[in-house]
C-alpha cells in the first residue's frame, strides 16, 4: 500500500500543546489559529477538545477524560494521569517538536513542562499558573521549567519577574469573544432571567448545582419578586445533556419550577438579569458580560482543606482579585464558599443583587474591570502570544 503523502514541509513548525478544560480548549484554539496565520504550515499535537480539533490538533486523549478539579478528585484518578504523563513525556522526548505550549492546567502541565525541558524542548506557557494565589514558593521551580510566560492579568508580570521569569502581559483572551467585546446591556435592558453556572466538570455540577437549585426554591418561597423569572442552566460543552436530566427532573418534582437549558453560556451571561456562578474564570466572564452575580463553590472536604492551606489571598473571585490589585478593594461580588454556601445564604445574596441600585453599583465596577484588563494592550491576546512564540521558535 502506498504511504500517504505528508502534507507538511520538512521545515514546518511542530507544536505540542495541552489544554485540560473547556475554557483552555477555546483559548488554545484561538492561539493555534493565530499561529497558523504567522506560520502557515505549522502543526499541532497534544491534548485538547473540539475547538482545538477544528484547528487541526492531533489529540491523544478526550478532554473530558482529564477535566477534573480538586485534590481528592485528581488523586482518585492518579493511575490514569500517571499513564498519560508517561505517554506525553515519551512523545516529547521522541523529538521533532519546536515548542511545548501549556495552556493553563497547572497540575498536569507543570509536570509535563519538566519533561519538555529534559528533552530540550522550549516551553512557552500561555495563561500562567496562578502562583500568586497558591504557590509563590514554586516560582523558582517554574523559572527552571519555562522559557517564556505569556500572562493574561496585568499584575502578573511584576509578580513573576521578581523571580527572574521572562513574562509578558498579552491581554486577556476573554476580550476576543464578540459577545464579551460588545458593550454590555444595562440592568433595565436585561431579561427577567436568573442564570446558573455550576461548572464544566461532573463533580462540580454534582456539588454546586443542587445548592443553586435549592437557593432558587428558597427565593421563590420567600419573595414574590422572582416568581416570573425564568431559570436557565448553562450546559457544559464537554458533558452530555443526560448528565443533567435526573437532577432537573427531581427539581421540578420537588420544587415545582422548570429549569431551561442553554448551550451558549456567553449569550446567557449577556442577557440574564442576575446569576449564580461557580468560582473560576466564569466569574470574570460574567463580570465582563455585565451580569450581576453571586459567586459560590463547594468541593470535597479534603480538597477544600488542602486548598485552604495553599491559598494566600483574602478573596478568590477573579473580579475581586483584579479590583483589589488595582484599587485596593475586593467587594465587587459576594463570595460564598464551602460551608458558607448554603441555599439560604445564596438566596439572600441573590435577593440583594436583584435590587436595581445594588446591581448598578456592581455593573459600574464591572466597567472598571474592563478598563483594567485593556491596560494599554494593542491587538488580541492570541495574536500577541502567537507573535512571541513565533519569534521564540525562529
Amino acid at each position: 500500500m502506498e504511504n500517504k503523502k505528508n502534507p507538511f514541509s520538512p521545515n514546518a513548525k511542530h507544536f505540542f500543546i495541552v489544554a485540560g478544560e473547556a475554557s483552555g480548549d477555546l483559548h488554545a484554539a484561538r492561539l493555534m489559529r493565530a499561529l497558523k496565520e504567522l506560520l502557515p504550515e505549522c502543526r499541532f499535537s497534544g491534548i485538547g477538545g473540539a475547538n482545538m480539533a477544528r484547528e487541526g490538533l492531533e489529540s491523544i486523549v478526550p478532554l473530558a477524560d482529564i477535566s477534573v478539579v480538586g485534590f481528592w478528585e485528581v488523586a482518585k484518578r492518579y493511575p490514569m494521569f500517571k499513564r498519560l504523563l508517561t505517554t506525553t513525556s515519551f512523545m516529547l522526548a521522541s523529538g521533532g517538536y519546536d515548542a511545548f505550549i501549556p495552556v493553563d492546567y497547572p497540575g498536569f502541565n507543570l509536570r509535563l513542562a519538566a519533561a519538555a525541558k529534559a528533552a530540550h524542548v522550549p516551553v512557552a506557557w500561555y495563561i500562567a499558573p496562578q502562583l500568586w494565589a497558591w504557590g509563590s514558593d514554586r516560582a523558582a521551580k517554574l523559572k527552571s521549567l519555562v522559557d517564556t510566560l505569556l500572562v493574561v492579568l496585568p499584575f502578573e508580570p511584576d509578580f513573576f519577574r521578581q523571580f527572574g521569569i521572562d513574562s509578558h502581559f498579552v491581554g486577556h483572551p476573554l476580550m476576543e469573544d464578540p459577545v464579551i467585546a460588545a458593550s454590555p446591556l444595562g440592568i433595565s435592558e436585561r431579561n427577567r432571567e436568573i442564570a446558573l453556572f455550576p461548572g464544566s466538570r461532573r463533580q462540580e455540577i454534582a456539588r454546586n448545582l443542587p445548592t443553586m437549585l435549592e437557593s432558587i426554591a428558597t427565593m421563590r418561597r420567600t419573595s414574590s419578586q422572582v416568581a416570573d423569572y425564568r431559570i436557565t442552566l448553562a450546559l457544559s460543552p464537554t458533558l452530555p445533556v443526560a448528565d443533567y436530566d435526573i437532577l432537573l427532573r427531581e427539581t421540578h418534582k420537588r420544587y415545582g419550577f422548570n429549569v431551561e437549558r442553554e448551550t451558549d453560556g456567553r449569550r446567557l451571561l449577556a442577557r440574564a438579569r442576575a446569576g449564580i456562578v461557580k468560582t473560576g474564570t466564569s466569574t470574570l466572564e460574567a463580570a465582563l458580560c455585565g451580569m450581576p452575580h453571586v459567586m459560590m463553590y463547594r468541593t470535597s472536604t479534603l480538597s477544600y482543606l488542602y486548598a485552604r492551606r495553599l491559598v494566600n489571598l483574602n478573596t478568590i473571585a477573579l473580579p475581586n482579585i483584579l479590583m483589589e490589585k488595582a484599587h485596593g478593594r475586593n467587594n465587587v461580588i459576594p463570595e460564598l464558599i464551602q460551608n458558607d454556601a448554603t441555599p439560604k445564604a445564596v438566596a439572600q445574596a441573590m435577593t440583594n443583587i436583584l435590587d436595581d441600585s445594588t446591581a448598578r453599583r456592581m455593573t459600574n465596577d464591572f466597567a472598571v474591570l474592563r478598563t483594567i484588563l485593556h491596560n494599554g494592550i494593542r491587538g488580541t491576546a492570541s495574536h500577541n502570544a502567537a507573535r512571541i512564540i513565533a519569534e521564540m521558535v525562529g
